[in-house]
């Protein structure tokens, strides 16, 4: 499968959606940071639900006897540019035959050091173009009883260095060794299963160096990322009430919407015509 696409600056985004969501629940006091400090949660791959989200190993079974052997080749042309020809091709065969890309066990190792230090050092923060699908409201905001925020999408990305759309598979594309840091890191955090697609996500990442705590991936938005809230159709007055005062004392200039839900469980979003 081929996967090249490696443009997830905001600046090569051109169908990027206006207004972007992340659906919470108003029970989960970390959940409720995300207006009353404006704070959003950079994940850990480690900490999603999907268990091949974000967790592809690169393909060292793919690699065939000649690219160990060009690999080799290439490695002494570079590193003794005045071998002769036979130097260089008998240097090749003896690295070849004693490879650790032959060693299964080595590679399992190499793979799992590899994982943990992409976990420590990347967070995702996922978000979704769609406000109104029935599923993501009863998996992701407490079975309507939760709120959703829009978020302008490229005020956003710009803070957060960047982003793009989640692109779904039947078959998740492999990573190989020959890939290069930008399509395997592509790869890695853009690519999930086609049973996800109904999210229809789009992601935001930042990368730490040296290895991110919890609080390194609490992560504080500037007010004017902030466009809209919607508010679950069984979310009670009272809540709608502290939401709304909530917003109005951190200084978020949003506008408030409703869920509504027909009796064949199509949602419409309505604006919020009267005074909590």
């Amino acid at each position: 499968m081929d996967v090249t696409s490696t443009q997830t600056t905001i600046e090569n985004l051109t169908d990027i959606p206006e207004l972007l969501y992340k659906y919470r629940s108003w029970k989960d006091k970390f959940h409720k940071e995300i207006l009353t400090d404006q704070i959003v949660f950079m994940s850990a791959p480690t900490s999603f639900e999907d268990s091949m989200d974000c967790k592809l190993q690169k393909r060292y079974d793919l690699i065939t006897e000649e690219e160990i052997y060009n690999k080799y080749l290439m490695d002494s042309k570079r590193n003794n540019p005045n071998w002769s020809r036979q130097q260089h091709r008998k240097f090749a065969r003896d690295c070849s035959k004693k490879s650790p890309l032959r060693d299964k066990k080595g590679i399992q190792e190499k793979q799992k050091t590899h994982f943990n230090e992409f976990d420590k050092r990347f967070g995702v923060l996922s978000l979704t173009a769609n406000q109104t699908r029935l599923e993501m409201w009863e998996k992701y905001a407490d079975s309507h009883s939760g709120f959703c925020v829009g978020f302008d999408s490229r005020k956003m990305f710009k803070y957060l260095g960047g982003g793009g759309m989640v692109n779904y598979y039947e078959e998740l594309p492999n990573i190989l060794p020959s890939d290069s840091f930008e399509v395997e890191h592509f790869k890695q955090i853009y690519s999930k299963e086609s049973k996800w697609s109904f999210e229809q996500e789009y992601r935001t990442h930042k990368f730490y160096p040296s290895g991110a705590s919890i609080s390194d991936r609490r992560t504080k938005l500037p007010k004017e990322c902030y466009k809209e809230i919607i508010f679950g159709s069984n979310l009670s007055l009272e809540q709608r009430k502290e939401i709304i005062e909530i917003c109005k004392s951190q200084g978020l200039n949003v506008s408030f919407f409703e869920e509504k839900i027909s009796e064949d469980d199509q949602i419409s979003i309505k604006i919020l015509e009267y005074d909590c």
